[in-house]
């Protein structure tokens, strides 16, 4: 079995997310998302940039990377496309359908990562491999499936919303994909920063595209702020920083498959922190889940 940097960065990207949605489930749903969405990407652009900072000071290394436009606009259109419209494609979906329908279309990852890296990037996966990315999936749906989305199917087909899901799931999946070969020879933390401000861009210009007002004030006034600040340090700034790592040290396609197992971190912590129950056809989910991400380490080998 290998497990490698880009593994353990993957399984901690999903960790992390899944420790961000449960701060989200504890703010609630009180504030406006495109505020949220703001606050969001501009607390990550900030992070990001300090950090780099902080690093430029401590190496003495001012120099700024040698990018060609390609890089630059590979790296800008990743951020503008995987994390500010991808978000706004998100949210919309969550209005519409919720988050249990919503968390199902989110399935569709990996499998869009996969295609993807093998039009753009000339990736394959391994027989075994395509075995591990389908019980993954399948614990994944066994884990997220309840009666009530069930209902709501039959009586209510949301397609819209499930369009809205799709499309953010997708530009998510072209967002990481284009800039693999980039993340080679641009400095990461330069990449992270150029990524950010791509995804700054692509926010503020929607807002401006809808007379939004461009302010976070009412966000950080809410009683809900510190849970938001958690879940976007966490969900925005730690997560995505080793959700681009873990794609720089292993093929997009495995990191895609490892990072669909936040489903299985969402569902333990939601036991430990929210005291929901944890139901046999759970833990029946989140063993074949681990089955499949076990198939996909012992591939790699």
């Amino acid at each position: 079995m290998f497990f490698g940097l880009g593994e353990f960065f993957s399984l901690l990207c999903a960790f992390l997310w899944a420790v961000a949605v449960i701060a989200y489930r504890k703010a609630g749903e009180g504030l406006d998302s495109y505020e949220i969405n703001l606050f969001k990407i501009s607390l990550s652009f900030v992070a990001f940039l300090l950090t780099l900072l902080v690093w430029m000071a401590y190496s003495g290394d001012a120099r700024l990377p040698a990018l060609s436009p390609s890089d630059l606009l590979l790296i800008t259109l990743s951020g503008l496309l995987g994390t500010a419209m991808a978000d706004l494609f998100y949210v919309r979906a969550l209005q519409l359908i919720g988050a249990g329908l919503t968390g199902l279309t989110g399935s569709l990852y990996s499998p869009m990562v996969v295609l993807l890296s093998m039009l753009w990037l000339g990736e394959f996966l391994l027989p075994l491999q395509w075995l591990g990315m389908v019980l993954v999936l399948i614990g994944v749906l066994i884990i997220s499936w309840r009666r009530a989305l069930k209902n709501t199917l039959e009586s209510h087909p949301p397609v819209r919303g499930f369009v809205y899901a799709a499309a953010g799931v997708f530009l998510t999946a072209v967002g990481i994909v284009i800039i693999k070969p980039v993340t080679a020879h641009v400095p990461f933390l330069w990449l992270m920063v150029l990524r950010m401000a791509g995804g700054v861009l692509g926010i503020v210009g929607y807002g401006l595209w809808k007379r939004r007002r461009l302010s976070v004030r009412h966000v950080w006034r809410s009683p809900l702020r510190w849970w938001l600040f958690w879940g976007a340090f966490l969900g925005q700034y730690l997560s995505m920083m080793v959700w681009v790592a873990g794609y720089k040290y292993t093929n997009a396609s495995v990191a895609s498959i490892l990072n669909e197992t936040a489903s299985v971190f969402i569902l333990l912590l939601s036991w430990l922190m929210l005291g929901e129950e944890i139901t046999r056809r759970k833990l029946l989910g989140m063993a074949v889940s681990l089955a499949g991400v076990a198939l996909v380490l012992l591939a790699q080998a």
